[in-house]
């Protein structure tokens, strides 16, 4: 039906949506897209940046352990050896790390859990080298351990962001 001389074609419907105005057709729906948010990315950055900063500790560990090896004796070549390999694992584990805050930045869940194991694991460590050098166990580094994993656990315990997780 054609409108007539004296007559205006009405136009579609209008809905505000988002904050902008979408324009639909009568007895159609509006579909809304909501935005992903960017904290697990946030997150997952700030996680990777902080495990290159193991990196760093785990290649000095490495290279000071060759170091001391190369210029002491036997006795300093016992310990240099222990100390490149306590150097060898935080490389590794700190590699662990950048992969699980890379999992966490492309919104995996798998990338939370390894970041927990690896905290967890770091305590664990840090618990075990104080009993075994007959130190005091470190509760201010059990508390930032606690601190970064519920830090790496936000994705997960907000739920907007939880439902964009894989």
């Amino acid at each position: 039906m054609q409108p007539g001389p004296n007559q205006t074609a009405s136009a579609p419907p209008t809905v505000q949506v988002g904050g902008q105005m979408a324009q639909g057709f009568a007895g159609q729906q509006v579909m809304m897209v909501e935005q992903k948010s960017s904290l697990p990315i946030v997150v997952g950055v700030i996680f990777c940046l902080a495990q290159g900063l193991g990196i760093l500790g785990g290649l000095a560990m490495v290279f000071g352990g060759a170091l001391i090896g190369g210029i002491g004796g036997e006795e300093a070549a016992a310990a240099a050896g222990i100390v490149a390999g306590i150097g060898v694992l935080i490389l590794l584990l700190s590699g662990i790390g950048i992969w699980a805050g890379v999992l966490i930045a492309q919104r995996k869940k798998l990338g939370v859990k390894i970041a927990w194991g690896l905290i967890a694991a770091g305590s664990i460590l840090s618990i075990l080298g104080s009993v075994l050098g007959e130190a005091p166990i470190d509760f201010v580094s059990l508390g930032c351990n606690g601190i970064c994993a519920l830090f790496v656990g936000i994705p997960l315990m907000i739920s907007s962001v939880s439902q964009h997780m894989e």
